[in-house]
């Protein structure tokens, strides 16, 4: 496996990359509650403190993305931004493809060449903004407890939180020792606590943090993607962190750590109706060689869009775009030609879902709004 990022590379950017990683297809895994024998628990990882693995015992708190860990391409020194983003992009209602995504982050730049990543840091907000979502970075603190705290809220808003971490790079089988920012790009599947997780609460380090490593460990194999670390103990020395028998992942022993939180689709009038999108698989197909010159072919894949009505709701409408450049953040129906299909959402409270065949090279945007907004 290579570095992401050459050093010379890496300076003139001012941060540092992920590494690439290996897929792992097939497995379809909902995260209903990161505790209820879903995690993986491996060499050097905390276990799960008592109660917890219950799920939701007395005494413990979840937050949990609801969603399906994605796999992401390791080729042109790996996707792993990229997919990241696609995963908060699907718990907004949107799909597309990590092709599509590196392109949002570096538009013209060839996807062999490093820079072209999307990277904590860098390109991120650009990336995220061009795929009309909305994001704000974590603060640049050396203080961890204020960076955990900030995760720990940003989950309890309903954002998709990802994190810059250290790979092990002993276990992972990488050359050189890696980098002292990070290595991967991950998002977070779920924070637990002993105390209630809202949007004032503070994180302690009895918390738990579970990411999904995007498939980067698990090359083939049927297994969940996702890591659960005890903030208390999930900062490590770049020697302490490629520790053999070590965790997979970690966070640097100090600060400042990346993070991007994405808090959900650019509305800046607020008319949008909370849309989600699932996939009937949770990968684009296994891309391992070094450099990939094109995007892959596409194959059929089926999105279930589910809207979710508030109670006592009138009809809404769902307007599917067939790229970024159309999605309109405000005035939707005055932009419905802009749309590539529409449907009429009928009133009535709770979810509904409509199945939309597509291609895994496409993107599809899907926004719900009241009729005449």
């Amino acid at each position: 496996m290579t570095v992401c990022l050459h050093a010379r590379l890496r300076a003139r950017l001012g941060v540092l990359g992920c590494r690439a990683g290996a897929e792992t297809p097939g497995t379809r895994i909902r995260v209903l509650s990161l505790f209820a024998g879903v995690c993986v628990l491996l060499a050097g990882v905390w276990a799960a403190p008592a109660g917890a693995a219950t799920g939701g015992s007395a005494g413990w708190h979840e937050k949990a993305l609801d969603g399906v860990p994605r796999a992401q391409w390791n080729a042109n020194d790996g996707y792993c931004g990229e997919t990241s983003v696609i995963t908060a992009g699907l718990r907004f209602g949107q799909y597309t493809s990590q092709w599509t995504a590196r392109e949002m982050a570096s538009p013209g730049v060839a996807q062999t060449d490093p820079s072209s990543q999307l990277l904590l840091g860098v390109n991120d907000l650009r990336a995220v903004s061009r795929m009309r979502l909305d994001a704000v970075r974590a603060p640049m603190t050396t203080d961890f407890l204020k960076f955990a705290t900030w995760v720990r809220q940003r989950i309890a808003r309903g954002d998709v939180v990802i994190l810059g971490m250290l790979n092990n790079t002993t276990e992972l089988g990488e050359d050189g020792p890696g980098d002292p920012e990070f290595d991967h790009i991950v998002p977070v599947y779920g924070y637990g606590s002993v105390t209630a997780v809202t949007p004032s609460s503070r994180a302690l380090p009895s918390d738990v943090i579970t990411v999904s490593d995007n498939g980067l460990r698990t090359s083939g194999a049927q297994t969940p993607m996702l890591y659960s670390y005890r903030v208390g103990a999930m900062r490590l020395s770049r020697a302490g962190a490629n520790r053999p028998g070590g965790p997979a992942y970690s966070l640097p022993k100090r600060g400042p750590w990346y993070g991007v939180a994405v808090s959900g689709v650019a509305d800046p009038t607020h008319v949008t109706v909370p849309v989600t999108v699932d996939v009937d698989v949770n990968g684009e197909g296994v891309q391992d060689e070094p450099v990939m010159v094109s995007a892959p072919a596409s194959q059929p894949i089926v999105l279930t869009v589910t809207v979710d009505r508030p109670k006592g709701s009138a009809g809404l409408v769902l307007y599917e775009y067939d790229s970024f450049g159309r999605v309109p953040v405000r005035d939707f129906a005055g932009n419905a030609s802009s749309a590539a299909r529409v449907w009429r959402v009928p009133a009535g409270s709770g979810p509904w879902t409509v199945n939309v065949p597509a291609m895994s090279g496409d993107t599809r945007a899907f926004r719900a709004v009241p009729a005449g907004r």
